[in-house]
């Protein structure tokens, strides 16, 4: 074992990283529990970007030896790389009780120690069944923040995890955030809250009850929404400072780029409410149909209105459109049910920045839109249909290009760009303070704002 190592690691010396590869392999295959065979794979692995694959052998070597020096640093490398410094303090901590004369390790554990005090602490706050658009944001934010997250109503809960934080991120501008800004103990007074609103909030009578001065900035997904609610709170541009529009951001990793052939199915998923126009949609595609009958409209999601499902079942049977309508209920890989579809249509009357569409057009799927409350402000004229003879003739001309609808979102709404306006929201609000209307300190002008 001993030579394999060494020659391995002479190979590595010498610039020879793929023969030297082979060599740690080797030792690894054969059974050896090998910790440096470990540590010097996750080098080459963190050396060639796979992230992954390094911290699966840095790992490995530590939990043979969790005080192997060589390993310790390589992985705290690899996590100062990634922002996640914090990650290592507990390793690094357990390390110098037992090598408090390691002069190297005692200042890794300081500068960590400097690093965590200056991450603020961010709550999530959102209730239990709507977090579904917090994912990719709370992993993003996760390495660069201490984050909690608290999906729930209880009352415990959310007073507990606010009163932990720096920053609170409110997700939906609903019941919920209403019963937070008017709180009786102003629970928010000195922490730094977002309130992110999607579109439903807009409608539901919920904007003119929000104490919005308990507010330090506002994210809207759409601007057509945040044009809609200030027409209901004209005030609100001076209640909140910093108001901004972040459309929803698409991980294009789980969205891969599927067939560039052009077929005759057509998906649609989402809940099934009166505002996604499933009349509309049914008539429109009875005449796609009429024109074409081996085109197929394949259906996921809740009829979240009874009244709709009867009517499907009912007109489905009337309009002939047994054999062109598929029903799949609601799905879980989205991606996976998009595989072999062609087209995503929306038929709507109104949307925020509709995620399912976007997903659809990341892997590929030409965009049927309706030209839905703001569809223009978020999408090319050349994916928008008004009239239902509009709607076929989209989906039947020849004009079909993967490649460019999967192009247009991440130009414009991948991930990458979402967190970084948000990370920019943070930074910049952190840096100018609390600026709630009644903090001490300040003055409060007539209209409420911090002057």
């Amino acid at each position: 074992m001993n030579d394999t190592l060494s020659k391995g690691e002479t190979l590595f010396a010498d610039g020879k990283i793929d023969e030297a590869e082979k060599c740690f392999l080797s030792l690894i295959e054969n059974g050896s529990n090998c910790n440096e065979a470990y540590n010097n794979l996750g080098v080459i692995a963190f050396q060639n970007d796979d992230i992954e694959k390094s911290i699966d052998y840095f790992t490995r070597s530590l939990e043979i030896d969790p005080f192997y020096k060589d390993a310790i640093i390589n992985y705290t490398d690899l996590l100062s790389s990634l922002n996640q410094l914090h990650i290592a303090k507990p390793l690094l901590e357990s390390v110098a009780i037992r090598c408090s004369d390691d002069e190297e390790i005692t200042s890794l554990l300081k500068n960590i120690c400097t690093h965590s005090e200056d991450r603020r602490k961010v709550a999530i706050i959102c209730p239990r069944g709507l977090e579904s658009f917090l994912a990719d944001i709370v992993d993003f934010l996760k390495a660069r923040y201490e984050v909690r997250v608290c999906y729930s109503t209880n009352v415990k809960e959310i007073d507990s995890t606010i009163r932990w934080s720096d920053v609170v991120w409110l997700e939906w501008a609903n019941e919920l955030t209403i019963n937070l800004t008017n709180h009786p103990d102003n629970i928010l007074k000195e922490k730094q809250t977002i309130c992110r609103l999607h579109s439903y909030e807009a409608f539901g009578g919920f904007v003119n009850k929000i104490n919005w001065k308990n507010i330090n900035a506002l994210i809207f997904v759409a601007e057509h929404i945040k044009d809609i609610v200030i027409q209901q709170v004209p005030d609100l541009p001076q209640m909140v400072g910093n108001i901004h529009v972040v459309p929803n951001g698409i991980n294009m990793d789980k969205f891969s780029m599927k067939g560039s052939v052009r077929g005759k199915d057509l998906a649609f998923f989402g809940s099934i409410t009166y505002k996604k126009g499933p009349m509309l949609l049914l008539h429109a595609f009875r005449e796609l149909v009429q024109k074409d009958n081996e085109y197929r409209l394949f259906m996921a999601g809740d009829f979240q209105e009874p009244r709709y499902r009867y009517y499907y079942s009912q007109m489905i049977q009337e309009l002939g459109l047994e054999d062109n309508f598929i029903y799949d209920g609601k799905i879980k890989d989205v991606a996976g049910w998009l595989e072999d579809k062609q087209y995503i249509v929306c038929s709507s009357l109104l949307e925020g920045h509709p995620v399912g569409l976007t997903e659809a057009m990341a892997r590929g799927l030409k965009p049927l839109i309706h030209n839905f409350v703001g569809a223009r402000g978020i999408y090319p004229e050349k994916y928008i249909w008004n009239t239902i003879p509009e709607f076929v003739s989209m989906a039947t001309e020849e004009n079909y290009d993967p490649a460019e609808y999967r192009t247009f979102i991440e130009t414009n709404y991948s991930l990458e760009k979402q967190t970084e306006s948000i990370d920019t929201i943070i930074t910049q609000m952190c840096k100018e303070g609390i600026n709630h209307p009644d903090s001490a300190g300040k003055q409060i002008g007539e209209s409420g704002v911090c002057t």
